[in-house]
């Protein structure tokens, strides 16, 4: 269930727009992206012959300088036009391509202002860019940052030389405000590039598509149904390839809620790398499951002649979540003279070129449970009406750091659900490694940076277990870890975690998560709850404590649903 979350501010704005337009398609590399829409925006048209990449902003000589806008613009999603909050004027925003190395001087302009979706005002907002390994301390990947309405703020840091290479990507994220501004529009893609080139080159001549999922709610749509879904803005789009071609599809799931299954009829996928991190070795999937923040790059060949639907499949989030039902997200249409490229099929059967260039090594990443030095145990857990969110019993504070990490730790964090629906654990800075499932070794674990929480069942908790190398100098200071299903974070489900170097010691209040629980969760949670914070609160839905009539099953019950309904009711004669 999507949390409560803060309402608009009224506040007046004094500043003029400072665009910065998408570069033209004979700006781009042609060969790299697809030509994109039409229109002033890119966004305009309402059906298209094939789907269309975002706009590309690419470094140069080791610089990557931009502008992006926060505003209200007109936009066309799913085949309504209405307004929304994006950057510069698109719902499908620019993707940023950078190398290893890289200087990012990125301007955020906030001149977010009311829309017919999600906000009715001005609102303070920042930028976050996940995935990436970059220092959390300001002009850097930093969330405390709050860029007020009508001012600017520059992003400034430098992507090491090492950088993991892959798909990462950029979106809102002051806390209270991100569910909304997410909704509306304010996310896209950043690549680290060198997966193709530097991995697999001889795939460099395949056609790559920038595919960005997105979910939101269209301005007259019933806030208790499901999400829209779309990709690149589009419902039912359609993506066109010759019979035997293969392209490069570079997925992320760049929405605030949903999850996004992907199935194709009768075709497969070869994944490449997965949330920002090369895989050895391409491994083939049938479906590819993103849940909230999930990126994926992944190399699909066209089969015979035809049309072939690509649907995103039901994914069941549990009694308290949301629906995400199965639906039609576009059709691959496969027409045209035929490609014969069996030394592509032959190539992805071969481990990725230049293994030792990949960060960081995957002989290093298997090894980390056997290196680990301290365990921790948290608790993600709601209350019953599915409107407030608990780590370890606490609520969100800024103010309070709640994990303290020695630089040069490998942790092993055990992550408990006693919830009724799925959560969407997300770490900023870096990746982890997940080795359990609900008891279930992952063979081989997944290096990533979100993983799904299952809910609870039979009074059991969900479970997974990670391993996490606090070892990267540039991760010190202090970010955040969270669930991704944004709405949960917003209403509570996040902490702050600071990583020291060696000899710090200073001493920050409020960190239990060193504490190992009693074998008796319930008792344990009670304990840790028992503070002003949240006593008095509705009892959270713990392990051996809920039942079927104490969960809400209706979903969408939220401000921003209250708020959908009141604008209806004000728009009905």
């Amino acid at each position: 269930m999507r949390g409560l979350r803060l309402g608009s501010g009224v506040l007046a704005l004094c500043v003029g727009l400072m665009n910065s337009p998408p570069l033209s398609a004979e700006q781009l590399n042609n060969d790299w992206l697809a030509p994109e829409s039409s229109g002033e925006s890119g966004e305009t048209a309402t059906t298209i012959d094939d789907l269309p990449n975002p706009p590309l902003i690419r470094s140069h000589d080791g610089v990557l300088e931009a502008t992006l806008v926060a505003a209200p613009k007109r936009v066309t999603v799913a085949r309504r036009t209405f307004t929304s909050n994006v950057f510069n004027g698109r719902y499908t925003p620019p993707t940023l391509l950078v190398k290893r190395g890289d200087r990012f001087r990125l301007t955020i302009v906030n001149t977010i202002g009311p829309a017919d979706v999600e906000i009715d005002g001005p609102e303070l907002t920042n930028v976050h860019y996940h995935g990436t390994d970059v220092t959390p301390i300001p002009p850097g990947d930093n969330v405390f940052v709050r860029i007020r309405p009508g001012s600017s703020f520059e992003n400034r840091f430098t992507f090491p030389i090492d950088h993991p290479q892959g798909l990462h990507w950029y979106h809102t994220h002051l806390h209270g405000f991100v569910e909304p501004q997410i909704l509306s529009g304010l996310s896209g893609m950043l690549i680290v590039d060198g997966v193709i080139e530097d991995h697999y080159p001889e795939l460099s001549g395949l056609r790559q598509r920038v595919m960005l999922l997105k979910a939101n709610l269209l301005p007259d749509q019933d806030p208790n149904s499901a999400l829209t879904k779309t990709i690149n803005g589009f419902s039912h789009a359609p993506i066109r390839a010759r019979p035997g071609e293969y392209q490069i599809w570079m997925l992320g799931n760049l929405g605030a809620d949903a999850f996004f299954n992907l199935a194709p009829e009768d075709h497969e996928f070869w994944v490449l790398e997965r949330d920002g991190n090369m895989l050895r070795k391409a491994e083939k999937q049938e479906t590819l499951f993103l849940p909230a923040g999930a990126r994926l790059t992944v190399v699909v060949r066209a089969g015979r002649a035809g049309r072939y639907s690509l649907r995103t499949l039901a994914t069941d989030t549990g009694p308290q979540g949301d629906p995400n039902p199965k639906i039609v997200l576009g059709t691959l249409i496969v027409a045209g003279k035929p490609v014969h490229e069996a030394n592509i099929a032959a190539r992805l059967e071969r481990p990725a070129a230049d293994v030792p260039g990949i960060t960081p090594p995957p002989s290093e990443v298997v090894t980390l449970p056997q290196r680990v030095t301290n365990k921790r145990t948290f608790v993600f857990s709601e209350t019953a009406d599915g409107n407030t969110f608990f780590i370890n019993g606490k609520q969100y504070k800024e103010s309070r750091v709640d994990t303290r990490v020695p630089l040069g730790a490998i942790e092993e964090w055990t992550l408990l659900n006693t919830s009724g629906e799925l959560h969407v654990f997300h770490i900023h800075q870096l990746s982890f490694l997940v080795t359990e499932v609900n008891g279930r070794r992952l063979d081989p674990p997944e290096f990533r940076d979100v993983v799904n929480l299952p809910y609870a069942k039979n009074n059991v908790p969900g479970k997974v277990k990670v391993v996490i190398p606090f070892n990267n100098p540039v991760m010190v200071g202090k970010f955040v870890y969270h669930c991704h299903i944004v709405g949960h974070e917003d209403a509570g489900m996040m902490a702050n975690i600071r990583v020291f170097s060696p000899g710090d010691t200073s001493a920050d209040a409020g960190d239990v998560t060193g504490v190992k629980p009693q074998r008796n969760v319930l008792d344990w949670l009670r304990g840790l709850v028992a503070s002003p914070a949240v006593a008095g609160d509705t009892a959270l839905v713990t392990e051996g404590d809920f039942s079927p009539n104490d969960l809400c099953v209706t979903p969408n019950r939220t401000e921003r649903a209250l708020r959908m309904r009141s604008r209806l009711t004000v728009a009905t004669p």
